[in-house]
């Protein structure tokens, strides 16, 4: 199957789906939330790699490996709409898993944040609640989501070089914990949509 058909669904099920089922469900007006779905979707789309990508860098440096190359967004001017990349001196070491892995980490620690902020109702701004949903909640899922089942499909990714620093049955692991943990969490979240605004 074509991977680009692939995202796209992800896309549609972990992202705008959600976001629209959570709007449709809250006590606001479809007049109030229908043209932010594009501008949220377009605030994802910014974010989404570099974020990821920078949590690379990040676990690069603070492991002392020489970074080779990077780019932390995809370069629209050439036509490129979907790349980032950190490439750096990977040795399938411990650290490796690390590095790798903290972009997963990181989105178990945002999804987390995401359910206590939606949770508390720290704010009733539709455009502020939106954020928080599609940043800190979908977009984890989503990350973690379409990495393991790409790997899974044979894709190479950074699961892939989890399994170089660890082993398949690790990896394996790491995916399906964090990808049925973000799951779980998105769902306790959607169920607290009626609370709002």
């Amino acid at each position: 199957m074509n991977t680009y058909l692939i995202t796209t669904i992800e896309i549609a099920l972990l992202l705008v789906l959600p976001l629209i089922w959570f709007y449709k469900q809250s006590n606001w007006s479809a007049k109030s939330y229908i043209y932010l779905i594009p501008i949220l979707y377009l605030v994802w789309y910014f974010t989404y790699g570099l974020l990821h990508e920078l949590a690379h860098l990040a676990g690069v440096l603070a492991f002392g490996k020489q970074v080779i190359d990077y780019q932390l967004i995809p370069h629209f001017w050439d036509g490129d709409y979907g790349s980032g990349f950190v490439n750096y001196e990977f040795k399938g070491e411990y650290k490796d898993f690390f590095i790798v892995s903290l972009p997963y980490i990181r989105d178990v620690f945002f999804v987390t944040l995401g359910y206590f902020l939606i949770k508390r109702k720290v704010t009733s701004n539709i455009f502020l609640v939106g954020i928080i949903l599609i940043l800190l909640v979908f977009s984890p899922l989503f990350d973690i989501t379409n990495n393991y089942i790409g790997f899974v499909m044979g894709y190479r990714n950074d699961f892939n070089a989890l399994r170089v620093s660890s082993n398949a049955f690790v990896s394996n692991l790491v995916g399906i914990s964090f990808m049925l943990f973000s799951v779980f969490i998105s769902i306790k979240v959607l169920k607290y949509s009626r609370v709002y605004p």
